[in-house]
């Protein structure tokens, strides 16, 4: 449901690019000491890789592992800057783009990172890293109240994966806050279709047929009108969400 695209896993290559074993065992190594968390003492692996290793392909993947592993110690810029070395050697690597974009979003670099991420889309070479990009692309523009591009990015995503219960969640969301209740109530119904125990959806798609109700100048819905509404909010308790009850009470208790 979330997604888990690049950011944490370590790029893997194949030993046989050595020309030396000492460097496969610090490539090794670097890969060992990232998984267990050691990320300090990775970065210093992959340095001697980068300094030791005359390969472009040995120096890029030095550079994307160092970078992933600057990014877990919070060090965006360096990360940055790995990832920029990377991308110096391979340009073709959509990854590497999509993993400098997240470091991007991580230090605060918001419209930088969507530069690298519409990179991706424009060149529609690697239908998986631009998935992540048009995704990642929806994240921020949501997280900067542009909800009209939050839907056309969702739009574009449907279009390589319509499965997708966290994006459908996401544009829904999007047009609750429009005042576009009845596409949001299709929004959530598609996420839930793919995600039946997402709680959130169930909550927002009930709130959001009250919303329909009482924005049309409903101020007091019948029993009969709720009904639809309070079987989700109700759901939406049952399955663990407990920020619904006081609509609950006001729409779903009346005798």
């Amino acid at each position: 449901m979330y997604k888990n695209i690049v950011k944490g896993i370590v790029c893997l290559m194949s030993i046989a690019v050595f020309s030396q074993d000492k460097g496969t065992a610090i490539y090794l190594k670097g890969n060992e000491n990232f998984k267990k968390g050691k990320y300090k003492k990775a970065i210093k692996n992959y340095t001697q890789l980068i300094e030791k290793i005359d390969v472009d392909l040995v120096k890029k993947t030095g550079y994307i592992n160092r970078g992933l592993s600057r990014d877990k110690l919070k060090e965006y810029d360096l990360a940055i800057l790995d990832f920029t070395e990377a991308i110096k050697l391979d340009s073709i690597d959509m990854a590497s783009f999509v993993d400098r974009g997240l470091s991007k979003m991580h230090a605060g670099y918001l419209d930088q990172a969507k530069e690298d991420y519409k990179y991706v889309i424009d060149k529609n070479s690697n239908s998986k890293m631009m998935e992540a990009s048009i995704y990642w692309t929806a994240r921020i523009n949501y997280s900067q109240g542009k909800y009209q591009e939050v839907i056309k990015n969702c739009d574009e995503y449907f279009k390589v994966n319509s499965t997708d219960p966290e994006l459908y969640f996401i544009r829904g969301t999007a047009n609750d806050i429009l005042g576009n209740f009845e596409q949001s109530i299709i929004d959530y119904t598609n996420a839930i279709e793919f995600y039946p125990n997402y709680f959130q959806a169930y909550a927002n798609r009930g709130t959001a047929k009250i919303n329909l109700l009482t924005g049309n100048g409903n101020i007091q819905p019948s029993k009969e009108e709720t009904k639809s509404a309070c079987e989700d909010l109700k759901k939406a308790r049952d399955l663990g969400d407990t920020s619904i009850e006081d609509l609950i009470y006001i729409y779903c208790k009346k005798k």
